[in-house]
C-alpha cells in the first residue's frame, strides 16, 4: 500500500505529465517504481534514480523489472551529484530523498535547468531539520522563485514550484 507521499508524487505525475524526472536517492525500493507507474499511465516521461548505496539502488531496480516498467525508469549507482547534472533536457520534477545535507547542493545544479512550473519533493525535512536549514531558507525566502510548502505526513515533505 502506498504512503502519503507515493500518492502526491503519483497525484503530481499524472496532473504535470513531466517528461523528465530525476531522483536523487531511493527513500524506499518501490519509490522509482511508483513514479514510473505513474509515468507510464500518462504515456510519457522517465525518471532517472541516482543512488550512492548499491543494495538501495538494486533493490530499486528490481522493483522496476518486476513491475515491467524499464521504458519508464533507470536506476543508476553513483552519485546524485555526480550522475544528474549529465542527464540531458530540462528537469520537470526534481525528487530529493537521500541525505538533506545535499539538497541545497543538488537544487543549485539543477535550478539552471528548472523550467518555469517544475516541481521540487523533498523528503525528511522534518526528520532532519538542522540538515536542511540552508535548503529550506533557500525554497522559503520570499522572491526565491520558489512557491514552497511543508507537508506534515512521512518524516516531513517540502514541496516546492518554481515560479520563474
Amino acid at each position: 500500500m502506498p504512503d502519503s507521499t507515493s500518492t502526491l508524487l503519483r497525484q503530481l505525475v499524472l496532473a504535470a505529465g513531466p517528461l523528465n524526472v530525476l531522483q536523487a536517492g531511493c527513500p524506499d525500493e518501490s519509490s522509482t517504481a511508483w513514479i514510473a507507474a505513474a509515468l507510464r499511465e500518462n504515456g510519457r516521461g522517465r525518471v532517472l534514480c541516482c543512488e550512492p548505496d548499491t543494495v538501495r539502488a538494486d533493490l530499486a531496480a528490481a522493483a522496476v523489472e518486476k513491475a515491467g516498467l524499464g521504458r519508464h525508469a533507470q536506476v543508476r549507482v553513483g552519485s546524485p551529484e555526480r550522475l544528474l547534472p549529465a542527464v540531458p533536457g530540462p528537469v520537470d520534477l526534481l525528487l530529493l530523498g537521500g541525505p538533506p545535507e545535499s539538497f541545497l547542493t543538488l537544487l543549485k545544479l539543477m535550478e539552471p535547468r528548472m523550467l518555469p512550473g517544475a516541481v521540487i519533493v523533498a523528503y525528511g525535512v522534518r526528520d532532519v531539520p538542522g540538515g536542511c536549514a540552508e535548503f529550506l531558507a533557500h525554497i522559503r525566502v520570499p522572491g526565491s522563485g520558489y512557491v514552497s510548502l511543508p507537508l506534515p505526513f512521512d518524516g516531513g515533505v517540502e514541496m516546492a514550484v518554481c515560479a520563474a
